[in-house]
């Protein structure tokens, strides 16, 4: 698991050429099913012309670059960013409000969490640090995010300089603290993890 804002501008090599073919910039994702449907790079050019590949062709997002299949599958069509029913962009949900069911503001999505093997979204970072992973009790909408209780918001855990690549392991740790807080699976979860915060497929 990996969090959306450290990925920004992280090289981006293809593994057919072995060349950097730009930079990781968005993904869009179902705002119902937490689905991301593909990613969005920028060219190392002057101007940064804009592109995209389908979910399937990243490979890895590793702790400096990501890769992906091949060059070939990078379509250089402008990479517009177009509002569609029922999708976001990582970028522009951020500052998205966030609220609990009784109407409390718990602040704003300030990051999110991805599994860029399983390419779904699986956590929201909200104002102060706070995470909530996805499951039945967060709701999230177009123009605001709803969780059932302020409760599932908790403390994202601080770094831990002896053992820099468990942090999903510590946020899950959390979460278990408070007595379980998804009421499903996480994705990912049935599979080995060589690399925790970092994925590949």
């Amino acid at each position: 698991m990996i969090r959306y804002e450290s990925t920004r501008s992280r090289p981006v090599v293809s593994r057919a050429e072995g060349a950097i073919v730009g930079k990781f910039d968005d993904f869009q994702f179902d705002i119902r099913s937490w689905r991301i449907y593909g990613y969005r790079l920028r060219a190392n050019t002057m101007f940064g012309r804009a592109g995209g590949i389908q979910a399937d062709d990243l490979d890895q997002v590793g702790r400096d670059v990501v890769f992906i299949s091949s060059e070939e599958r990078v379509e250089w069509s402008g990479g517009t960013r177009n509002a569609e029913d029922g999708r976001a962009w990582a970028s522009r949900y951020l500052g998205t409000k966030v609220i609990s069911r009784d109407g409390t503001s718990l602040g704003e999505v300030d990051d999110l969490v991805f599994d860029p093997r399983d390419d779904k979204l699986v956590a929201l970072i909200l104002s102060g640090e706070r995470i909530v992973e996805l499951g039945k009790h967060v709701a999230t909408g177009s123009a605001a995010v709803v969780i059932e209780d302020a409760s599932f918001a908790v403390a994202v855990p601080e770094d831990d300089p002896e053992s820099p690549t468990n942090w999903w392991e510590r946020v899950r740790g959390t979460f278990s603290g408070r007595g379980g807080q998804a009421a499903h699976s996480t994705p990912g979860d049935d599979k080995a993890d060589g690399s925790d915060d970092e994925g590949s497929r």
